[in-house]
């Protein structure tokens, strides 16, 4: 040893710097590589957010089509109930002929009583 040095060949150092060289390179490649998996990982969260957006979007579409189609289909239903009790109210009912059949229907409930009573 000269001078607190240890005698290497230069094929030796030059393969120390090789290795030293390869270890940087591989440091950066795996940077690289970790730069590209936050990129893919942060595509795949926007495209995330985007189908969620678009299915957000879709829903309401539906819920408003539907709704609507339930309104009309209300609206229907009132208008037909409304036009049934016009129809009812316009026609006029002669009140004897209604007592008749009310006195009628109560006889004949209370002979149905009388019997099932005996």
């Amino acid at each position: 040893m000269k001078n607190g040095k240890l005698n290497s060949s230069p094929q030796a150092e030059q393969a120390i710097q090789r290795v030293l060289q390869a270890e940087r390179d591989a440091e950066h490649a795996i940077q690289a590589c970790e730069n590209e998996a936050r990129q893919i990982i942060q595509d795949a969260q926007n495209r995330a957010q985007l189908i969620n957006t678009r299915v957000d979007q879709r829903i309401t579409n539906m819920e408003m089509r539907h709704s609507h189609k339930l309104d009309k289909t209300v609206k229907s239903i009132e208008k037909e109930g409304a036009d049934e009790l016009r129809h009812d109210a316009g026609n006029h009912h002669d009140s004897d002929n209604l007592q008749t059949v009310i006195e009628q229907l109560a006889i004949e409930l209370c002979l149905a009583d009388a019997a099932t009573e005996d």
